[in-house]
């Protein structure tokens, strides 16, 4: 048996469960985003009990135990809060993300004024106008804008799944 064949059945399984996990990202955008915000909050929730953890398991050799004690201390109250309040870090996150994409914007609108007497700054403000409505997007309601990319998410993955599929059965490239 070709060592391709063998792959076929491993691949139609990825292509069903993409095209599942596709179907979950566009029938729930809302509860998608509400899970992934619940799991960046248990995350930040585990890496301060691990830190907590970490100093106290070698308190008397390390240095600044005091300091390090405190952060993990805090790390885990943040991770904790933000575990029970999805919306919180939805908001975050979007506010976090609104402004990196305006100071993008910034940049390129400095950038596209700077050379607009070299070359053709059409493309530039364009992507300063996109960069800036996607910040101010974010800010103005993370949730909204989080449930647009998890429906874009769930049309690839619907669309990667269907590959998969196609690959396997009639492509034979797998």
């Amino acid at each position: 048996m070709h060592a391709f064949e063998r792959l076929k059945p491993m691949s139609m399984l990825l292509g069903i469960v993409l095209l599942v996990v596709g179907v979950v990202f566009l029938a729930a955008p809302d509860r998608v985003t509400e899970f992934l915000a619940i799991l960046v909050g248990a995350s930040i929730t585990v890496f301060g009990i691990f830190r907590v953890m970490t100093v106290v398991a070698m308190w008397k050799t390390i240095v600044n135990r005091n300091l390090l004690l405190t952060f993990g201390i805090v790390t885990m109250a943040i991770g904790f809060f933000l575990l029970f309040n999805p919306e919180v870090t939805i908001a975050i996150t979007g506010a976090i993300l609104g402004v990196f994409a305006i100071l993008l914007a910034v940049d390129r609108f400095v950038t596209a004024n700077r050379l607009k007497r070299e070359i053709n700054v059409l493309p530039t403000v364009v992507s300063g106008l996109i960069h800036l409505a996607f910040g101010i997007g974010m800010i103005y309601s993370a949730i909204i804008v989080f449930a647009i990319i998890i429906v874009l998410i769930g049309i690839y993955l619907l669309i990667a799944g269907v590959m998969f599929i196609l690959s396997a059965l009639f492509f034979h490239d797998f």
